[in-house]
């Protein structure tokens, strides 16, 4: 059984991927998935205001954490602005890279070069309803949406993906 994707590295696509990678990382996820990991603190400085207007406290202190509240809002800007930034200057967007699987392994062919990794290779795999992202390395993994199938069905990617790499989960 031989799988094929067709993927065109667009924005869309490549917000996806990052996406999917942030989601498979704990500390990324925390920094930029999480909504308490943004808003706790600010309800927390909105009260430390409001006690420190209440209770005519040094004006200096109420603006220290009005400060902190801006830079709460400024830190979150700035996270999605660093992750539209690496997006623009990924080298190969526009690009068509082209992920056949079969029972030999995964191979990668676009713009950039060529490989063919074993199975025993790869780390690990997260199945979700509308693709599959296997990772290659800490840092390396490859989204594969089911929409950019061109060769066998979804079934058999989740089938492959399952029988040759047993350490991951699904998610649904």
């Amino acid at each position: 059984m031989k799988t094929t994707h067709q993927i065109v590295l667009t924005d869309d696509y490549i917000a996806d991927a990052q996406r999917l990678s942030i989601a498979q990382n704990k500390t990324l996820k925390v920094i930029y998935q999480t909504w308490w990991t943004w808003w706790l603190p600010r309800v927390g400085f909105v009260g430390f205001i409001i006690y420190g207007v209440v209770n005519h406290f040094d004006w200096s202190f109420t603006a220290e954490f009005g400060g902190f509240l801006v830079l709460s809002f400024l830190g979150e800007w700035v996270g999605r602005r660093s992750l539209a930034k690496a997006r623009q200057k990924m080298r190969f967007k526009g690009s068509t890279v082209t992920v056949s699987m079969d029972e030999n392994g995964v191979d990668v062919v676009g713009e950039a070069g060529n490989s063919h990794a074993k199975w025993s290779g790869i780390l690990s795999r997260e199945i979700y309803p509308n693709g599959v992202m296997v990772k290659l390395s800490r840092l390396a993994a490859i989204w594969l949406p089911d929409q950019a199938l061109t060769e066998g069905s979804a079934a058999d990617v989740r089938k492959l993906v399952a029988e040759n790499i047993k350490d991951s989960g699904t998610k649904r």
